[in-house]
């Protein structure tokens, strides 16, 4: 598995946990994912055979298997390592077999500067080369007080050359091509 749509929200680098990406450069970070649907267990997919699949954005339907367990963050195989941070549901426990939709993204930091440095820690940090980045484009409107989200009727993106996280106001979705991994974190600086 090398090619990967990966989302990017901009208060990660505005938080200066990374700087701007750019087209036709090489990075690297760790995958975070949130499951968009509970992840179930073992089903009628071939439990011995990760796997996963595009669907649109930075989602998609996968069968992983879990590698790593902590209290408050755990680690699926999908091919390529990836982490959720927070307390692991019931059925994911070390070895079980899961399948689900997920989103996908770039690792605000939660994996490196934290949970790569905890005993027992798989490497999770791969090496990307930035194929093309495209930004949302989609206006925002209140869907409750003070509470804004993208106009799902109006959602769109547009590709740009590189990232501008402090005039942009949205997300952004990163191909990107495996170039090496995975590793752990070479300090605890910021790259």
């Amino acid at each position: 598995m090398a090619d990967l749509i990966v989302g990017l929200d901009s208060w990660i680098i505005e938080d200066g946990n990374y700087g701007d990406f750019a087209q036709a450069t090489n990075v690297s970070f760790a995958l975070e994912f949130c499951p968009v649907v509970p992840l179930p267990g073992a089903g009628p997919f071939d439990p011995k055979a990760p796997s996963i699949t595009h669907l649109f954005e930075s989602s998609y339907e996968i069968v992983a298997q879990v590698v790593h367990t902590q209290d408050d963050w755990w680690v699926l195989d999908v091919g390529l390592l990836m982490y959720c941070d927070g307390r692991p549901p019931d059925n994911a426990r070390l070895g079980a077999w899961l399948g689900g939709l997920v989103c996908i993204g770039v690792d605000p930091f939660f994996y490196f500067e934290n949970h790569a440095h905890l005993t027992g820690a798989p490497a999770m940090v791969y090496d990307w080369r930035i194929e093309k980045i495209e930004m949302e484009t989609g206006p925002f409107i209140e869907t409750k007080p003070k509470h804004f989200e993208r106009d799902p009727e109006k959602r769109g993106w547009k590709e740009v050359a590189k990232t501008d996280a402090w005039h942009d106001d949205g997300g952004y979705l990163l191909h990107c091509t495996r170039l090496d991994g995975p590793r752990r974190p070479k300090n605890r600086s910021r790259p």
